[in-house]
């Protein structure tokens, strides 16, 4: 029988896990367990820490469009730990890129500058008087300008992405010239000081700058070139006294359709204002607390408020002319604490508003349905980018945040109500925040990671705690690693953070001299020139042959023989891919972000695609392709060479590879969500290409021509049928949630560390009023 058994829960169940011989099967949940001989012992860890930030900004890359969306629109989201998240809103949403904070670091306010023709280029500002360009491509500042003007509390860009406007907390505000192109931020000029802190900015046009400020008054500056007018205070606007407190006007913004200024206070007012004669026109006291951010649509007939009562507001706006009004329609409470920041976009197959605040999860919901439409509340913890890792040989569980790492042993003995332990702290004393660890197979040596630095430690067991050395290499201290992995017990493979890969021996005599690998060229396309990241590495694994498989967001596959440090290109998709790994039977596998398999065959004799994938690309089940949150991970499984573990935030699954999936006989519809949350129009990941030559026909595959070519797929698949040998093919649960990380410890047990929201700490959110019965 399979027994799966939680640790490290105090939780016992039975649950199913698939293997060729099983007896009857049960229902357990929405997976049908299957009854085997086989005994797997789940350890259902809780016990790793982490916790990411509050989210404090949120930016769309374009503005909204009643064109098709464009293929390189992206989500920023910057939190209080000085991260910043790339979000694609493709295939329900995935995280493509984390820039790394550091210590003492904040992102108070996000924007993008997307000019025709241009690179897309991030800013940031964070409790300090610098405003940051960022180099998406290597995660590392690209230009810190000095505003020389007090600590930055509001940042905005004007229309034509040529000027940013920057609010401070003297009463300045104060403009920088971006036209110069990527990394060049010049001062511009400074708008005629008042005494108030600028805690909210927004451009109405590319005429006036206004702002919100912590006196309770609106102003408005004339920034028009050429004015006589220019760089002096036009209009200030009063909201109303708070009895107890100053007044702060927390957000600001401009509808330029109807010439209106909408405001948010720390009273619960929202307050729409004529921009041109700067009267008040209609106010709302809805909110019961602070009304911290506003969004609208790209017809400004629709405005979005929210803040520290949790709730989000919709006003409607009806009529013409001088019979025009606002009217509050709908309200809704997705969160469980403050609502920090919105952000909204629609073209013509999207519709979002991103909201975010301290409870630390992305909400998506719909701009035209807001009232009764469907939402999603992302998870808490998304880790697309790992912050842990498993050790088979000593049984550890290792993990890192900011500039700590923590490891734990877990014992053999499963019948203790707690059988791990503790064994190992380092607080290191980095500035940056690590970015990547590594463990050697055996145990003894941990590789860390930062943007700027890498530093490799000995691990010595003692029989409680570890005794951790320093492992001096002085061309480590002097390159940073974004990704890092061990070949064996002295080599280790590492991406740098400007996309180079490097091949190093510990134990070598000349250890301080790594090789420099060359990865194939990738053709340019639209999106590469759009977005710099686009070509750059987001996965490295390595088997035990001394092969290394990398792939890049832009959908790039190569292989490489570290033996000879040559690299051949292995495939060439158009979808990011959200997993990869070597299985164990001498092939890869990898999972796109659309939930498709491919497995592909190392020896390059036995072609590209192996036979299982040729015959079963089709048909994987509908609970595996429809999920969607994404597959996070991959492994083998120790015992079956034929089995792999899939898995994502809300699901593990196991596919057997020498049995074939079910052919279901139905015509497959292309799959599109409709809840609206999603892209739903036929712009492509990747767009276009930048060249006018052919392509390579070596470094390009047509997956299409592999996978969907009736004649390719084989008659035993064709034939399949629902029988006891397909039902072992594929097992999912959703038993466990959210996973953080899964791996196999040993042939007969399997981790999983789940992070719950309810173990993530939370301060204390605002109360709302209860109806008791």
């Amino acid at each position: 029988m399979v027994k799966i058994f939680h640790a490290h829960r105090i939780a016992r169940a039975r649950c199913l896990l698939m293997n060729a011989q099983h007896r009857h099967p049960i229902r357990s949940g929405r997976s049908l367990v299957v009854m085997t001989q086989q005994q797997v012992a789940i350890h259902r860890s809780r016990f790793v820490r982490y916790t990411p930030g509050n989210i404090t900004a949120l930016a769309f890359s374009h503005r909204s469009t009643e064109k098709l969306t464009p293929s390189d629109l992206r989500l920023a989201v910057g939190r209080a730990d000085g991260s910043i998240e790339v979000w694609n809103p493709r295939d329900n949403w995935f995280q493509e890129m984390v820039v790394q904070g550091g210590r003492d670091r904040t992102i108070e306010g996000l924007c993008w500058s997307n000019t025709p023709g241009g690179p897309l280029r991030l800013f940031s500002i964070g409790g300090s008087t610098i405003v940051t360009e960022w180099d998406l491509a290597s995660g590392l500042p690209l230009r810190n300008y000095d505003c020389n003007a007090g600590v930055i509390w509001s940042l905005c860009v004007n229309s034509a992405n040529t000027k940013l406007a920057v609010g401070c907390d003297n009463g300045t505000v104060v403009l920088i010239d971006i036209s110069g192109g990527r990394g060049v931020m010049e001062h511009d000029s400074i708008l005629t000081r008042q005494d108030a802190r600028v805690l909210a900015l927004t451009w109405a046009g590319d005429d006036s700058v206004v702002g919100g400020c912590s006196d309770g008054r609106i102003r408005i500056w004339c920034v028009k070139e050429g004015d006589q007018n220019r760089g002096r205070l036009l209009h200030t606007m009063k909201v109303d006294k708070s009895k107890k407190e100053s007044t702060l006007v927390w957000s600001v913004q401009y509808l330029p359709r109807t010439n209106q200024i909408v405001s948010g206070d720390s009273t619960g007012a929202v307050k729409f204002w004529d921009f041109h004669y700067a009267t008040l026109m209609q106010t709302f006291k809805v909110h019961q607390a602070d009304v911290l951010c506003l969004a609208t649509d790209i017809t400004n007939t629709k405005v979005f408020s929210a803040g520290v009562d949790r709730k989000i507001h919709q006003f409607l706006h009806s009529g013409t002319g001088s019979a025009s009004k606002w009217t509050p329609s709908s309200n809704r409470l997705f969160h469980a604490n403050d609502v920090r920041c919105m952000a909204s976009y629609q073209s013509k197959g999207c519709d979002f508003l991103i909201s975010g605040g301290v409870e630390k999860a992305l909400v998506i919901s719909s701009l035209s349905s807001f009232a009764d439409g469907s939402y999603r509340k992302m998870p808490v913890i998304a880790p697309f980018h790992k912050n842990v890792l498993v050790n088979q040989a000593q049984r550890l569980i290792v993990g890192w945040q900011d500039s700590t790492v923590r490891i734990w042993r877990i014992g053999e003995e499963l019948n203790t109500e707690k059988n791990y332990q503790l064994v190992a702290k380092l607080v290191l004393k980095e500035e940056q925040n690590i970015s990547a660890c590594a463990m050697s197979p055996n145990g003894e040596v941990l590789a860390v990671g930062w943007p700027s630095t890498t530093k490799v430690f000995h691990i010595q067991p003692t029989d409680t705690k570890f005794r951790i050395t320093k492992l001096d290499n002085d061309f480590l201290l002097k390159t940073g690693c974004r990704l890092v992995q061990f070949v064996d017990d002295s080599k280790l493979v590492m991406c740098s953070n400007e996309d180079d890969l490097f091949y190093l021996d510990l134990e070598a005599d000349d250890d301080e001299n790594a090789q420099l690998i060359e990865l194939p060229d990738i053709q340019q396309t639209k999106s590469s020139l759009k977005l710099p990241y686009i070509n750059t590495v987001n996965h490295i694994f390595t088997n035990n042959d001394n092969q290394l498989v990398v792939s890049r967001v832009c959908g790039a596959v190569d292989i490489i023989d570290l033996a000879t440090s040559t690299a051949r290109p292995l495939v060439r998709l158009m979808n990011f891919v959200t997993a990869i790994n070597f299985t164990g039977r001498n092939t890869i596998m990898l999972v796109t972000s659309e939930n498709n398999i491919y497995e592909f065959n190392l020896a390059s004799d036995e072609g590209v695609l192996t036979t299982w994938c040729k015959n079963n690309a089709e048909n994987l089940p509908l609970q595996f392709t429809h999920q969607k949150d994404k597959c996070l991970g991959i492994f083998s499984d120790l015992e079956n060479t034929n089995k792999v573990w899939l898995w994502g935030l809300s699901w593990l699954a196991s596919l057997n590879l020498a049995v074939d999936l079910p052919v279901n006989k139905r015509r497959k519809l292309k799959k599109r969500s409709r809840d609206g949350l999603t892209i739903e129009d036929e712009s492509s990941f990747i767009n276009g290409y930048a060249g006018d030559g052919d392509e390579d026909e070596e470094d390009e595959i047509d997956i299409a021509d592999d996978f969907f070519v009736k004649n390719q797929v084989s008659k035993s698949a064709s034939n399949a049928s629902m029988n006891s040998k397909d039902k072992s093919a594929f097992f999912i649960t959703d038993k466990y949630r959210p996973i953080f990380y899964a791996e196999k410890l040993s042939k007969t047990e399997l981790v999983i560390i789940e992070r719950p929201a309810f173990t993530v700490p939370q301060p204390p959110a605002f109360e709302q009023p209860k109806l008791r019965f």
